[in-house]
């Protein structure tokens, strides 16, 4: 599988959100909740689902505030979200594959065949001032990385679920 490279946005805010560094601490912090709460490695597929969804305002604000809420409802009770979010997911792909690139390079992540785990971050340099989008978006994939791994459906079934084909 070949990963295109993403095209940079003249926007800060947008060029920092879809920053492979970036992207791959998002990566991180799910692969450390789907660890911490499945007690494995996290399915790589499952990273070309958190990142549309927490870089995607709407998205990250309709989450449910617990990952015990069903995932199955949410996404029926959530119809808008899904409209477009198989062609988010396409148009995010250039953004996953190198953000886990990046953080393979960079040891912020570790892999196994088919899964992602958690790596070593550096430390957050003094003059990063988080935004709250940014701030936002660390939450919502930390959330993700929970509810994915708190889901007792197996990667197709939640690839489904998402109206994700693989």
């Amino acid at each position: 599988m070949s990963i295109a490279t993403p095209v940079r946005s003249a926007d800060s805010e947008t060029s920092t959100l879809f920053n492979p560094a970036f992207c791959a601490l998002l990566l991180n912090k799910a692969c450390a909740a789907y660890e911490a709460k499945a007690g494995t490695a996290m399915p790589v597929t499952f990273a070309f689902l958190i990142l549309p969804s927490a870089l995607h305002k709407p998205t990250r604000d309709a989450l449910p505030g617990t990952t015990a809420a069903s995932m199955w409802s949410w996404l029926r009770s959530n119809p808008v979200i899904l409209m477009d979010f198989a062609s988010r997911v396409q148009a995010f792909r250039p953004f996953t594959g190198a953000a886990i690139s990046y953080g393979l390079r960079r040891t912020a992540l570790t892999s196994s065949p088919g899964s992602i785990a958690v790596g070593n971050l550096g430390r957050r340099p003094r003059t990063l001032r988080p935004t709250t989008d940014w701030t936002d978006c660390v939450k919502a994939a930390e959330f993700l990385g929970r509810w994915f791994g708190g889901s007792d459906s197996d990667e197709a079934t939640t690839l489904a679920y998402w109206g994700v084909m693989p």
